[in-house]
């Protein structure tokens, strides 16, 4: 036998076939890369080939795009999943506009102001707010799977329920009882929702974005469609048939979501770290402040746009059609600004850019009393509505992702743990948005005019994309557009001796791929 060969039998490593790594801040379980098991200060030799794939991981995966995001190609569990959570989100959505066509009017016949109508559309919001983030605290301690089914079964059940009142005598009961459904709903709804993300997150880990933006594709559908799907079945069938049929649907989609789900964790975590740990990232609190001022513009629009329509001189049917350009848009090209983040690893970007061109259509859309030499005509009325809801869509659909950024570089593991809490926080925002946003829009509207309302949510928009942009610019070297919890720290989960299965046990759902690669 050659010295070479015994070199490379037992002996010492061929010169160039070995990279030494310093292994003082390794985790001390045993990687399944390491050839030569180190400890204390001694280092540990890893082959060059497989040391040059560590490095490129931890470098950001190199300049190639992720592979593009293909329903076909996923898993067939992975594909009723991602249906499952559609149907629910579209159904939450509708349920959500449905009121708006008739429920004023029916709450007005049982002795209902329209103050207290417009606390009941908004108690929604609300508590959405106040129990994403503690739905994402704990969601791991709860269940994962038991908070989604659980959260979709009773918000159906809520549905039946308001549909019900009808019977109830008006006066003080209608209303509390009005307020109680509305109040369980939202807290359903938020159970939910803030699960669905962190599920999808962790079931699509380098495509968050995308299907992310697949998700709001149906919300966008849903909220579209609401208001007519409510006012056909109301005008088929009175009050109560709209929520029964969208109630019975929810709660057929929470028990076939039971028997359908893997177990996303099999064991119940001890809490380690809470929503208040991610607001120390500043990219966090820049962020959350485009969603805010996204979310509060959209729901100005939903509150006062149809005066302003009417406005322009064309009828019911013209306003509503214009009504449905922003979700329409919205929805249309969601999953195509999902795609772009995903793909292009365009995630920072994408959500400042969508502040600053949305924060132009709204100037535009009143327009803006500060530029008294635009015109207050159909076209530029138009063209606004089509630019807020492509430009809201590219800040709001890669923001989830650029929360986790956030997350990563505060050092959050990469678990159901951190996702629950990034999607408990993303849904806060949003909701904080579409609650203060009817609210103090009307009040705006009544004392200064649509196109002061309009200025305003401009200028929240700029405000928070240019502190951004700022922030980015300052921070670049910091700041590189890599997906952080989505390639990184995912790679190195299955290096630091994790099994896959174990990665199943904890997560439900095994990359194909990756394992494969093992």
């Amino acid at each position: 036998m050659s010295l070479a060969d015994k070199d490379r039998r037992g002996g010492a490593p061929p010169s160039g076939a070995y990279h030494p790594v310093d292994s003082t801040d390794r985790d001390p379980e045993p990687s399944l890369y390491s050839s030569v098991e180190g400890g204390g200060d001694h280092e540990v030799a890893i082959p060059s080939s497989e040391y040059a794939k560590i490095q490129e991981v931890e470098e950001g995966g190199s300049d190639r795009p992720a592979k593009a995001f293909s329903l076909c190609e996923i898993p067939r569990e992975k594909k009723i999943l991602l249906l499952m959570m559609a149907v629910c989100n579209f159904c939450a959505a509708a349920n959500f506009s449905i009121l708006g066509p008739f429920f004023p009017g029916e709450a007005a016949r049982k002795g209902t102001s329209l103050t207290l109508v417009g606390l009941i559309f908004g108690i929604f919001e609300l508590v959405s707010f106040l129990a994403s983030p503690i739905f994402g605290n704990y969601m791991t301690k709860i269940g994962t799977k038991f908070l989604f089914v659980s959260g979709v079964l009773v918000s159906g059940i809520c549905t039946i329920l308001f549909g019900v009142l009808y019977y109830c005598p008006g006066g003080y009961r209608f209303i509390l009882l009005c307020f109680l459904c509305r109040t369980l709903e939202a807290l359903a709804s938020a159970a939910f929702v803030t699960s669905s993300y962190a599920i999808l997150a962790d079931a699509f880990p380098k495509y968050i974005a995308t299907v992310v933006g697949y998700l709001e594709l149906f919300t966008g559908v849903g909220m579209m469609v609401g208001p007519a799907i409510g006012g056909g079945l109301y005008s088929l069938s009175g009050y109560s048939l709209p929520f029964y049929v969208l109630g019975c649907v929810l709660v057929a989609a929470g028990i076939i979501s039971f028997f359908i789900m893997p177990k996303l964790d099999s064991v119940h975590r001890t809490l380690s770290i809470s929503v208040l740990h991610l607001l120390k990232s500043p990219l966090v609190w820049f962020v959350a402040g485009c969603i805010i001022s996204g979310s509060y513009s959209i729901s100005y629009l939903e509150a006062t746009l149809a005066g302003h329509l009417y406005k322009l001189g064309i009828g019911t049917v013209s306003v509503s059609l214009m009504f449905l350009i922003p979700p329409a848009l919205y929805a249309i090209t969601s999953p195509v600004w999902g795609w772009v983040s995903d793909s292009k690893n365009y995630v920072v970007s994408l959500v400042t850019a969508g502040a600053l061109l949305t924060s132009i259509f709204f100037f535009t859309l009143g327009p803006s009393p500060l530029f008294s030499f635009l015109p207050f005509s159909l076209w530029l009325v138009s063209l606004s509505l089509v630019g807020v809801g492509i430009f809201l869509s590219c800040l709001l659909i890669p923001s989830f992702t650029a929360i986790l950024v956030g997350a990563e570089r505060l050092g959050m593991e990469d678990n159901l743990d951190t996702f629950g809490i990034v999607s408990g926080f993303f849904n806060s925002c949003y909701s904080l948005g579409a609650f203060m946003g009817p609210i103090s829009g009307s009040a705006l509207l009544e004392v200064a005019g649509f196109g002061w309302g309009s200025t305003l949510c401009s200028g929240l928009l700029l405000l928070t994309g240019l502190v951004l942009l700022v922030f980015m610019t300052v921070c670049r070297m910091h700041l590189t557009e890599v997906k952080p919890l989505l390639h990184r720290q995912r790679k190195f989960s299955f290096r630091h001796g994790r099994r896959s299965a174990d990665i199943e046990m904890e997560s439900g759902f095994v990359d194909r791929e990756e394992n494969g690669a093992l």
